[in-house]
Parts: structure tokens; sequence; C-alpha cells
């Protein structure tokens, strides 16, 4: 897994600003059969394995753990506040 520059100081400020918490992929349902990743700020549940990538502490599910391998997450400020892609992903069948 990759975290862009970019990412990690959209990253960092959010981290300092809710001042708790890490990045945290998880499992979140399927999609055309396949398992989808999700996204959030939020505390290590028990099962999630912990890294630091590019200066971020990031938590990951376990169940999901072989899809982050090549997974890069990008960002960027918008006028809306900053917006997160995961790129990388494997191809869906839909």
């Amino acid at each position: 897994m990759e975290i862009t520059d970019q990412a990690r100081d959209l990253l960092d400020q959010l981290l300092e600003d809710v001042d708790e918490g890490c990045l945290r992929l998880y499992f979140a349902g399927y999609g055309c059969g396949e398992p989808d990743i999700g996204m959030t700020i939020a505390e290590p549940e028990a099962d999630d394995e912990l890294h630091h990538i590019n200066s971020i502490p990031v938590a990951i599910d376990q169940k999901i753990i072989h899809l982050t391998e090549e997974l890069i997450v990008e960002g960027k400020a918008t006028m809306e506040g900053p917006k997160f892609q995961m790129l990388g992903l494997p191809e869906k069948g839909c």
C-alpha cells in the first residue's frame, strides 16, 4: 500500500483536527461479487493490522489486507474539503 505525499499532507491535517484515530481501511460489503474497501478516520479495531505508511498511522481490517497490497491512496484539496481516491483495486466484473 502507498499513500501519496499530497494524500499524506491532507490526512495529517485531518488526523490533527480530530485529535484521535488513524486512517482505517475496512471490509465494506460486496460489490459485483468482490469485496469493497471502505476508508475512514477511526480508532483501530481488535482484528486490524497496524502500519505506518508515509508517516500516517493506518489500521487495515485483516479480512481485506490482501486487497491492499497494490493500493494507492491519492488525495486532493477541493472547495468542499479533501477528497481521497483509492487506486490499484482489482477490477470488478460488473
